[in-house]
C-alpha cells in the first residue's frame, strides 16, 4: 500500500514539474514577445535601462503562445486587449501632437502677419511726424500731412480688428471645447434657422446676399441643445458671408438635413476638405482661421449629428444632419 502511494505521489510530482515547466516556459514566451511588442528588451531577463519605448507598438504584432492551457490563454488574450488599446491611445496621442504644432505654426502666423504689418505702419507714421512736426496745442496737421497718417491709422486699426477676431476665435473655442454641460430639448430646426437668418440678416445685406430659403411646411423636430444648434448655424452662415460670391441657397428637408450652398470661386476642393480643420487659414480671407466650422463640427457630432463640406461645380456645400433619434 505504502509502495502504490509513494508511486503515485512520484508521478504526480513528474506531472506537476511537467506542468510546471510549461507555465515556465508559456511566461517566458509572453515576456519576450511584450518585450519585442514594447521594444523593452531583446531576451528575456536582459532588460534595458532606457525608458519604455512604445513606438514599437505601431506594429500590429500581437502575444502569441504555444501553450493550450486555457488560463494562460485567457492572460494572452486579456495582454492583446491591453495592447491594442494602447496602440489606439498611441495613435491619438500622435495625431493630436501634429495636430497641436500644426495649430501653434498657423496662430503664430496669423497673428504674426498683422503684428508686422503694425510695425511697418507705425514706423511710417512716426516718419510722417518726425518729417512735419507734431501739432502744437492740439492743432491739426496740415490737409496735405495729415493725409498719409490718417491713411495709416485706417490700416492700423483694421489690422487691430483683425487681431481682436483671432483673439476672440480662440477664446470662444477654448471655451467651448471645455464645456461640455449641454441642455436637450424637443425643438423645431425650422424655427431655428429662421431665428439664425434673421439674426444674420444684415450682414447678408451688407454683401449684397439675398438667401433663397427652402423649408418644409410641417415642423421638423428633433431634441437637440438651442445654444448649440444656434452656434453651428451662426457659425456656417458666417462662413458663407466670408467665401460666398454674392449668393446663398439654405435648404431644410423633412429629414433633418440643413443644406448651405453658395458660389465661392476662392475655394477650391482642397482647401474645402480643409475647411474643418482647427485653426487653418484660407489665405484670401484675412483672420479667417477655421475656428468656426471646427467648433460646429464639434457642437453637432456632439449632438449626434453630422456635417460636411464639398465643392460642388463651383459651389460650396455644407451639409448638417441631424437624424431623428429612436
Amino acid at each position: 500500500m505504502i509502495y502504490f502511494i509513494c508511486t503515485v505521489l512520484f508521478f504526480f510530482s513528474i506531472f506537476l514539474a511537467g506542468r510546471l515547466l510549461l507555465l515556465q516556459k508559456s511566461i517566458g514566451e509572453i515576456c519576450e514577445e511584450l518585450s519585442h511588442i514594447l521594444g523593452t528588451a531583446d531576451t528575456l531577463g536582459n532588460t534595458t535601462d532606457t525608458p519604455t519605448d512604445l513606438q514599437g507598438v505601431h506594429t500590429n504584432a500581437l502575444v502569441t503562445i504555444s501553450s493550450r492551457d486555457r488560463h494562460i490563454r485567457r492572460l494572452a488574450a486579456q495582454l492583446n486587449r491591453q495592447l491594442s488599446r494602447l496602440r489606439s491611445r498611441q495613435l491619438r496621442f500622435e495625431n493630436g501632437d501634429r495636430e497641436l504644432k500644426e495649430a501653434i505654426t498657423n496662430i503664430s502666423h496669423d497673428l504674426r502677419t498683422p503684428l508686422t504689418a503694425m510695425t511697418g505702419y507705425l514706423e511710417l507714421l512716426q516718419k510722417e511726424l518726425a518729417n512735419h512736426g507734431e501739432p502744437e496745442n492740439g492743432a491739426p496737421f496740415p490737409a496735405s500731412a495729415g493725409e498719409k497718417p490718417a491713411r495709416y491709422l485706417a490700416i492700423l486699426q483694421n489690422r487691430l480688428h483683425t487681431m481682436k477676431q483671432l483673439t476672440e476665435e480662440l477664446f470662444r473655442y477654448s471655451i467651448i471645447l471645455s464645456a461640455r454641460e449641454e441642455h436637450p430639448e424637443r425643438l423645431s430646426l425650422n424655427r431655428a434657422l429662421e431665428d439664425c437668418l434673421m439674426a444674420y440678416w444684415s450682414s447678408l445685406e451688407q454683401r449684397e446676399i439675398t438667401p433663397v430659403i427652402s423649408m418644409p411646411s410641417r415642423p421638423v423636430l428633433r431634441t437637440l441643445d438651442s445654444s448649440s444648434l444656434s452656434r453651428i448655424f451662426t457659425n456656417i452662415l458666417s462662413n458663407a458671408v466670408k467665401y460666398s460670391d454674392g449668393d446663398l441657397r439654405v435648404t431644410l428637408t423633412e429629414e433633418g438635413t440643413v443644406i448651405f450652398a453658395n458660389h465661392a470661386a476662392a475655394l477650391t476642393p482642397v482647401i474645402v476638405e480643409k475647411l474643418f480643420d482647427r485653426f487653418y487659414t484660407v489665405e484670401s480671407v484675412s483672420g479667417s482661421t477655421g475656428l468656426g466650422l471646427s467648433i460646429a463640427k464639434l457642437l453637432t457630432e456632439r449632438m449626434g449629428g453630422s456635417i460636411n463640406a464639398a465643392c460642388k461645380e463651383g459651389e460650396l456645400h455644407v451639409t448638417v444632419q441631424f437624424p431623428q433619434k429612436p
